[in-house]
Parts: C-alpha cells; sequence; structure tokens
C-alpha cells in the first residue's frame, strides 16, 4: 500500500469512498447514528472543513466542504439489509484503518469486497445456535424434552430459510414463508406423538423470527433524539413480529385440525 500522507484527493472521491463504507455497515444492521459519525470522521480526516451527514434505515444524505472552498453531495439508498454482525465489526475497523490513514482510499473497495467474502464460522454454527435457541426457549417457557426435540428441528428447517433466503423475495414476505413453515413443521412432528405442549414449542420456534435486535435499536434511538430513524425502525420491528405472527396463525388455522 502506498504512502496516503502524501495523496490529496477531490471532495467527490472521499465522499464516495466514505458513503462506500457508510452503505456497508447500513447493509449488515449498523444504526443510523454509527453510520452518520463514521462517514462524518471519515471525511474529516481526508481534509473535510465541514461534514452534514443524515442516515435513515434505507438512506445516507451526505454533503462536505473541503478546506479549499470545493464540496460534494451524495446520496445513497439501500434497499436490503440484514444483521451481520462479523461483518459490521469489519467495516468498523475498515473505517478505523481509514481515519488513522492505514489504507488508502484506493484500497476501500477492496478490503470491502474481502470483508463482505470472509466468514467468520462454519454455516453448521448458524445450524446449531437454532437447534439450541429454539429447543431452550421451548424447555424455558415449560416444556419437557420431547418439546425441545421438535423445537430443535423446526428451528433447523427456520435456520435454513434465514441462511438462504432470495435477495428478490421481500424481507416482510420472508417473514410470513419462515414462521408458515416453522410451525407447519411443529404441527406435523407434534402430530406424530414427538411433543406435547403445542404452545411451548411454537414459542421456541417463534423467538428465532421475533425482530429483538430491531426493536431495542428503535427504542435506543428514540430515547437519544434520533426520532425519525426510531419511529422508522419501530415501525419495521413491528410490521415484521406482525408478518411472524401472521405465518404462525395461518398454518395452525390451516393445519391445527389436520395434524391433530
Amino acid at each position: 500500500m502506498s504512502d496516503v500522507s502524501t495523496k490529496t484527493y477531490t471532495a467527490d472521491y472521499i465522499l464516495a469512498k466514505a458513503l462506500d463504507i457508510g452503505e456497508s455497515i447500513l447493509r449488515c444492521g449498523g444504526e443510523p447514528y454509527r453510520i452518520e459519525d463514521t462517514v462524518r470522521r471519515i471525511c474529516v480526516a481526508y481534509g473535510a472543513e465541514f461534514a452534514d451527514i443524515f442516515a435513515l434505515p434505507s438512506l445516507i444524505i451526505a454533503n462536505i466542504r473541503m478546506e479549499d472552498g470545493t464540496h460534494s453531495s451524495q446520496v445513497r439508498r439501500v434497499y436490503q439489509n440484514s444483521n451481520n454482525m462479523y461483518l459490521l465489526e469489519k467495516m468498523n475497523n475498515i473505517s478505523r484503518d481509514i481515519c488513522s490513514k492505514k489504507i488508502t482510499l484506493e484500497d476501500v473497495e477492496n478490503e470491502i469486497s474481502k470483508a463482505k467474502n470472509g466468514k467468520p464460522f462454519p454455516e453448521i454454527i448458524c445450524y446449531l445456535g437454532g437447534i439450541l435457541g429454539a429447543g431452550g426457549f421451548a424447555v424455558f417457557f415449560g416444556g419437557n424434552l420431547y418439546d425441545a426435540l421438535v423445537a430443535a428441528i423446526a428451528g433447523v428447517v427456520v435456520t435454513f430459510f434465514n441462511l438462504h433466503k432470495t435477495a428478490f423475495v421481500n424481507s416482510m414476505i420472508h417473514s410470513v414463508i419462515s414462521s408458515f413453515v416453522g410451525a407447519v413443521v411443529s404441527l406435523a412432528l407434534i402430530s406424530f406423538g414427538i411433543g406435547s405442549n403445542t404452545d411451548m414449542i411454537l414459542i421456541g420456534v417463534i423467538m428465532l423470527l421475533i425482530p429483538g435486535l430491531a426493536f431495542g435499536n428503535a427504542v435506543r434511538d428514540l430515547l437519544f433524539g434520533d426520532t425519525v430513524s426510531g419511529i422508522i425502525q419501530l415501525v419495521q420491528a413491528v410490521l415484521t413480529a406482525v408478518m411472524v405472527a401472521f405465518g404462525f396463525t395461518v398454518a395452525m388455522m390451516i393445519f391445527g385440525g389436520v395434524f391433530n
């Protein structure tokens, strides 16, 4: 990598690269305030005299002015995002390296690509998390070991749908499909006599789909004064929870009497 201390960049180029990082953070579940702070720090580190950044869960608007009077305004629209703590940490590390000028702005795209292609752990760990999460919650809420087994099997199916969701399927529709399939698998296994407490099993499965992190982020943004961002995230979290409940309800209405 070349020495960044001797390099000069245009306002458009600096802001474009800063927004590449901000967009990546937003796509992997980063909070709007984190994006605003990160983009601002990168721009200031590379000579911006003024940086005004506004981020929402699906939009970033940025304007900077350099010391020589040149300025740039850019907008990024983000249509898909997900919770990816591993990638979020990688993006934060890249932004820190940029601000400390350990890497050039030309290298940002390669660093982002390497972070996106990296895998923090084997896929089997995700399935193990689904098993322990669904089965553990089933027991926690009063189920027995057989109920935990049914919830764990349904948890594997739900995890599979979460890991292999397609980009062209709306996130709300995906929540309905995942919850519907999870409920159908649970009801089918109960009909075979494996589990007995339907409510506890379904509670265990549904806990894998409830957007608890999104709801917590929304409340935090509201408490810290980011009203618009907080309301948007809160509405998204509530709608996701409604879609999950809808999927379970439809499954029970259609197959509840069939499997029992």
